[in-house]
């Protein structure tokens, strides 16, 4: 086996639905690999429990299954936190007569999944109403949350984010992220009405376990192939995905398999211009779990390139600076959008600065501003140099043309 795991050979480890690998053939060096390939990618607790249920815990060396183990009681520990305080929220939220959907780790989590320590979630995901959002955040306030990131530039959150992002300053120091849309907000070019998704609720079910919780809804199957492809390939893309968004994508498809409706998904992506997202998410989860996606599906999919193509082919390699990087996202914005945005990365609001640089007191203030220009000066001229090599690299490549 190479020094390296890859995601194809991890998620033969954890799927149920695809040929098994010659397990015995793993030495103790190549179990160390998976496991530490495993909790890099977010499915350590999949690989425990799939390891567990099949028997085949016992090959790994005792330290490793202790790692596992660890790992798979820490996710239930942390996501059994995330549910009570999911409960709470909710209840408050109901009394104030905000609607509230589960959006994503925790729906999955209470739907999806046979055991609540499967699916480790980095903050609880829940969409409002945007006409509700700010006594939401208000009331999310009085259960102790706060902002979790200062605004760089005053009302640029509401222009660029489709959530407010808060952490509860006590423990257990949940992250909340309260959707007023999905997947982008309305400065972006591939943004979509989040009025078609308010259309596609229903009740959310009793989790595997049993747990319940009382006026919590959540997004219809085929509505949730949608949101989820779109989340991975237009806010992500596949070299920064998680293994587990796939698992999630593939575990949705079988989970619902009897009311999946792909009419309306082929006809709702192309509506929407997600094709090239939902296309290039279910390419790649069907590919790593042979998830059972009609073939008429994927290939309608393929015929309609959409406003979303670029993104999702620009999202497909890591750039090489940080301008670049800003670059692309300004790529995705409309022109109010993109000007906001300069404004914000080169003078962003003092209590940013305080935040992102760590400082106590205003005092430091100008010396940082200064640092940060400096910084940004440096970056854009290592862009130049890259850019300018990678041109004469092409031209050293190109065929000789004599005419």
């Amino acid at each position: 086996m190479p020094q390296q795991i890859d995601d194809f050979k991890l998620s033969l480890l954890i799927s149920e639905h695809v040929p098994e690998p010659d397990w015995v053939s793993f030495s103790p060096a190549d179990w160390e690999l998976i496991v530490q390939q495993a909790r890099g990618r977010g499915v350590a607790s999949l690989l425990y429990w799939r390891l567990t249920q099949t028997g085949r815990i016992k090959l790994l060396p005792e330290p490793l299954v202790n790692s596992l183990r660890a790992a798979y009681h820490s996710v239930r520990m942390q996501n059994g936190q995330v549910i009570k305080e999911t409960e709470t929220l909710t209840r408050l939220f109901d009394q104030a007569e905000i609607p509230t959907v589960a959006l994503k780790g925790i729906c999955f989590l209470l739907t999806i999944y046979p055991d609540i320590g499967l699916r480790p979630m980095a903050d609880l995901d829940l969409l409002v109403p945007a006409s509700k959002l700010s006594e939401a955040v208000r009331i999310a306030g009085s259960s102790g949350y706060v902002e979790a990131v200062p605004e760089a530039s005053p009302g640029l959150e509401n222009l660029l984010n489709h959530a407010v992002c808060l952490q509860k300053k006590d423990p257990p120091f949940t992250v909340l992220e309260l959707h007023h849309s999905l997947v982008a907000d309305r400065s972006f070019i591939y943004a979509v009405p989040v009025d078609w998704f308010w259309g596609q609720l229903e009740p959310m079910i009793a989790s595997p376990e049993g747990i319940k919780i009382d006026h919590l809804r959540m997004l219809t199957p085929t509505a949730q192939v949608l949101y989820a492809s779109a989340h991975v390939m237009l806010q992500h893309g596949s070299r920064n995905s998680s293994l587990r968004w796939y698992y999630d994508l593939d575990r949705l498809v079988r989970t619902y398999a009897d009311r999946m409706d792909w009419e309306l998904l082929l006809f709702q992506a192309q509506a929407f211009e997600w094709n090239s997202a939902v296309a290039a998410a279910l390419f790649q989860t069907a590919a790593f779990f042979d998830t059972p996606v009609p073939q008429k599906v994927l290939d309608d999919l393929s015929k309609h390139p959409d406003r979303s193509a670029r993104r999702v082919e620009d999202l497909q390699n890591q750039p090489a600076t940080h301008t670049l990087e800003e670059a692309r996202k300004l790529r995705s914005l409309d022109g109010y959008g993109r000007f906001r945005l300069i404004l914000a990365l080169i003078a962003p609001s003092p209590a940013y600065m305080r935040w992102r640089y760590g400082l106590k007191t205003s005092l430091a203030l100008p010396a940082y501003y200064l640092f940060r220009w400096w910084g940004i000066f440096g970056d854009a001229l290592r862009t130049v140099l890259h850019l300018a090599r990678r041109d004469r690299h092409t031209d050293e490549r190109a065929p000789w043309n004599p005419s």
